[in-house]
């Protein structure tokens, strides 16, 4: 990826970095009067050797010393300063691209993340991101106070003697079409050791969520196989990428040491010819060195740049991503009856539909439920209606409005949904209880926590609404962490209530009092519940039986065990075990 190729995002992260214009500003002017003052050293030494010395000028010698140790000084103290807003400079941009990224990612629809891996997300945030502002800062940092130094000492050495500064500049063309060169060779290899890097990323965040389905089926050796596949992979990617910089950095120093002997070989027969004093010999060696000093961390430079752009070629891949969703679009649903309609709604994930021409009424305040085998396609129903899909065919409406022309942030506010896998974020069960209202009370919070019957365990833990959950919960049990995800979404308040298997990993007599929670809540809300266990909604005001994507019949439960013998095959099964008679 050339640095200014039409689709190198360099001009995206320049005009993201002028944002920032008056730091640069300073940045740029305490680089220009710092780089300046590399060239009183070189002046002096002309200074001690053909002036001073011959002419033994002692009163001389303090001042010049004087003149020399001041414009270092001075120097390294413009360098401290552009090191801390260096610092500056970088973790704002980093906070802003980051934050960018976020918001982005937060703002994609769920369809989105169906394919993409966490590891490679998380990736992108904490490794591309930074790797991506390194583009900026080395380009100022490094780039630009090299690239003044290179000018500068270039002009003085011409002002000086132009003939022996033709002579040194002879390398020059070769360096340049070397990092030209090493930019075209290195960027393919930079992005494929960031992919790979990335794959070993998400097969350790699998086996870190994963690791008590890998311990419960013996399986550390197979994954450790896998890890070493996607460690070996980076290891090569890596080497090949660093072997490119191998041959780079040690063939560009080469031509830079082959500008030194010209100088001297050029130098010493000016100085016998007595064409040049040995002062201005000497000058020019320091001005050499000064002029591909800069050079060299060019090369460093270079390299940053192409890794780093590789970075950002991941982070706008994800920027620019189309699809975003707009939560505000839409008209504002207000007071919602909760009245619930599927027509002709078909539905695929991939290009096999999961559920086919569904029409499901749900009239305002009913309890209705869902049931039917594993991979029917009621779970869908849940996401459809909460709008993380759309349909492919045919529509939801929600009091006679299609849900399309609500707005997306009014459609979810107004709806309470407890999903089957009981997610819980790191962090207190205060924490998580507020993602049904920012601003509920702790009188609010045991509310809900008692008719999602789980005030008696958080009242048994030391630190009660404080104590901390753990990542996705696993410092709870699951019946616990079901309990918490059903009083968030009663806290929640939402005139409509979505329960997706919510009693699955609660004991009976938990399930009881919580059914006693719903049942209360019927009088005031729409309910949508998924059950396995028919025991808990028999008393639904409409049952709704669905079979691979479709739905076979519908109506109460001692209708459907007469009319849909796949109903009364399910209840027959469900009301054989002991713990639902």
């Amino acid at each position: 990826m050339p640095l200014f190729s039409e689709n190198s995002p360099l001009p995206r992260l320049l005009y993201f970095a002028s944002h920032h214009w008056r730091m640069i500003i300073v940045q740029l002017s305490l680089a220009i009067v710092g780089t300046s003052l590399f060239l009183v050293f070189p002046s002096v030494v002309q200074w001690f050797i053909d002036d001073i010395i011959p002419n033994k000028k002692l009163d001389q010698i303090y001042s010049a010393a004087g003149i020399a140790a001041g414009a270092f000084a001075l120097r390294e103290i413009l360098f401290a300063f552009r090191t801390k807003l260096n610092t500056v400079f970088e973790q704002r941009m980093i906070f802003d691209l980051r934050g960018q990224l976020h918001r982005k990612v937060a703002h994609l629809p769920v369809g989105w993340f169906d394919k993409q891996s966490t590891g490679d997300i998380m990736t992108r945030m904490a490794d591309d991101v930074p790797a991506t502002q390194r583009v900026i800062l080395e380009g100022i940092e490094q780039g630009v106070t090299s690239i003044l130094q290179i000018i500068i000492s270039a002009v003085v050495m011409f002002m000086t003697n132009w003939q022996l500064a033709l002579f040194v500049m002879i390398p020059t063309p070769w360096i340049a079409a070397g990092g030209w060169i090493f930019a075209r060779w290195v960027s393919p290899r930079a992005t494929l050791a960031k992919e790979a890097s990335s794959r070993m990323n998400s097969l350790l965040h699998d086996t870190v969520t994963g690791i008590r389905q890998i311990k419960s089926y013996t399986y550390e050796d197979e994954k450790q196989r896998d890890f070493n596949v996607a460690s070996d992979n980076l290891r090569k990617a890596q080497t090949r990428l660093m072997s490119a910089w191998a041959v780079y950095s040690p063939l560009m120093t080469f031509f830079g040491s082959m500008g030194l002997v010209l100088l001297l070989a050029v130098g010493a027969y000016g100085c016998i010819q007595e064409k040049w004093t040995i002062g201005e010999l000497l000058k020019f060696i320091f001005l050499i060195g000064f002029f591909f000093e800069p050079i060299s961390r060019l090369h460093g430079v270079n390299q940053t740049l192409v890794n780093g752009l590789a970075s950002a070629k991941r982070v706008f891949e994800v920027l620019d991503e189309g699809g975003e969703e707009d939560l505000v679009k839409g008209r504002p649903l207000e007071n919602p009856e909760g009245a619930i309609e599927y027509k002709g709604v078909t539905f695929g994930y991939g290009e096999r539909p999961v559920i086919h021409d569904v029409n499901l009424r749900v009239e305002p305040r009913q309890t209705v439920a869902i049931v039917g085998a594993t991979g029917s396609g009621k779970s869908t129903l849940f996401q459809l209606l909460t709008r993380f899909y759309d349909p492919q065919q045919g529509g939801v409406n929600l009091d006679g409005v299609p849900i399309t022309d609500y707005s997306r942030a009014s459609l979810r506010d107004a709806i309470g949904y407890v999903t089957q896998d009981a997610f819980l974020f790191a962090g207190t069960i205060r924490d998580n209880l507020r993602f049904g209202r920012a601003d509920a009370t702790d009188e609010d919070m045991w509310k809900a926590l008692k008719l999602a019957c789980a005030d008696e365990f958080v009242q048994a833990m030391e630190l009660k609404l404080d104590a901390e959950v753990g990542e996705r919960g696993v410092r709870l049990s699951g019946g616990e962490r079901q309990r918490i995800a059903i009083a968030r979404a009663f806290l929640k308040n939402a005139p409509i209530l979505l329960l997706d298997e919510a009693t699955s990993a609660v004991d009976t007599k938990s399930e009881h009092f919580i059914q006693q929670a719903i049942n209360q809540l019927r009088q005031n809300r729409t309910c949508l519940v998924i059950a396995h266990r028919l025991s808990t909604i028999v008393a639904a005001d409409q049952i709704y039986v669905m079979r691979l994507g479709r739905v076979l019949a519908h109506g109460k439960h001692h209708e459907l065990v007469q009319s849909c013998p796949y109903y009364a095959e399910l209840a027959a099964l469900a009301f054989d075990e002991p713990d639902v008679k």
